[in-house]
């Protein structure tokens, strides 16, 4: 299903059947969904390419899917842009390595769970993140469960953060929801 959106003088048509994306690549969609109220949803997307007539072939989900074609294994530029895609994400003056799961400050690095790698990207996505949207997005709970899984993995962060970097603010949280500062 696509409509046509108008942007001053700008006409863009949008597919709004559904729409693949992530956190990390696409902060202005995010933002987008945010300030129109679009409930978001997470699901498990795979993809894959064959170019004919070529060497090529990949598939996003799995080693066997990323080195469909083997002699990628030794391909050191192929490696890098693989790795690369998915590694360094700037959350403000702090780096965060989603392949080691460290997030970096000058000399300093801390190691973080998955969720809490999710959870970070997530919020910093948002202007505001309220928590039911990250029940939803991040844990996958829906909206009337009761639980204080947010709460206790956000104090925790913010130990572990306090601990490292002596950063009493990382994480804040006002009427609106959760904040990176």
């Amino acid at each position: 299903h696509t409509i046509d959106l108008i942007f001053g003088e700008k006409k863009v048509s949008v597919d709004i059947g559904f729409i693949v994306f992530n956190f990390q690549t696409y902060p202005n969609l995010i933002n987008f969904f945010k300030e129109n109220d679009v409930e978001i949803e997470k699901s498990d997307m795979s993809f894959s390419v064959s170019v004919e007539n070529t060497n090529f072939e990949y598939c996003g989900k799995g080693l066997n899917g990323i080195f469909s074609n083997r002699s990628n294994l030794f391909n050191l530029n192929f490696l890098k842009k693989q790795f690369k895609n998915q590694s360094e994400h700037k959350i403000r003056k702090y780096t965060l390595d989603l392949n080691s799961r460290k997030i970096y400050f000058e000399n300093k690095s801390l190691n973080l769970t998955e969720k809490e790698s999710d959870l970070i990207l997530f919020i910093n996505s948002l202007k505001r993140a309220d928590l039911k949207k990250i029940q939803k997005t991040v844990w996958g709970h829906s909206n009337d469960l009761e639980t204080h899984t947010v709460e206790t993995h956000i104090y925790r962060l913010r130990k572990k953060m306090i601990k490292t970097f002596e950063d009493h603010n990382f994480i804040k949280h006002d009427q609106d929801g959760y904040f990176i500062n």
